[in-house]
């Protein structure tokens, strides 16, 4: 879920687009955890709301 959504609970055409880029980092890693050590926390969403995001799928190109 998008980091507004886990926050404030607030679903919108933001949150549906990072759902629709983690659904294609999914794709891409073949089905990986994009997230995978993390749970759902405060610090979770703070370390997301500081740029965290999981490293590059194998298969995308290097224009991704």
């Amino acid at each position: 879920m998008a980091i507004e959504a886990l926050r404030d609970l607030n679903i919108s055409l933001r949150s549906d687009v990072w759902s629709f880029g983690v659904t294609l980092w999914e794709i891409l890693s073949l089905g990986d955890v994009p997230f995978q050590g993390f749970s759902y926390s405060d610090d979770f969403i703070k370390r997301l709301e500081e740029g965290y995001r999981p490293a590059k799928p194998q298969l995308s190109s290097e224009l991704v």
